[in-house]
């Protein structure tokens, strides 16, 4: 093997170690569409943000269900048409999220 062929195949294994160290621990990301709303949240240690988009012209409600420690709760939000949003949940799993209808 070369000099040039070893410093190709350092760098590029250096690249590789470097590219793993910076990516985040990995987390299952989650999204989808529900009626007039584009959605996604991620999985995390201690909180989960759900992040969404009425891509209607319309004003419509997002549901969004969730549990804390065996208890079901709904959060519910009003979004103009072409309207973003987020919110963040404290120690919740995201049950089901669903558009409402019109507001």
């Amino acid at each position: 093997m070369s000099i040039r062929t070893r410093a190709a195949v350092v760098a590029a294994a250096s690249a590789v170690v470097a590219g793993l160290a910076a990516t985040p621990a990995s987390a299952d990301v989650h999204r989808g569409v529900a009626g007039c709303f584009a959605w996604s949240w991620g999985d995390g240690n201690t909180s989960v943000t759900v992040y969404w988009h009425n891509r209607c012209t319309t004003k419509h409600k997002i549901t969004i269900k969730y549990s804390l420690s065996w208890t079901y709760k709904t959060y519910t939000a009003t979004v103009g048409g072409d309207g973003k949003g987020h919110k963040k949940f404290q120690t919740a799993s995201i049950v089901s999220i669903k558009d409402a209808g019109r507001a």
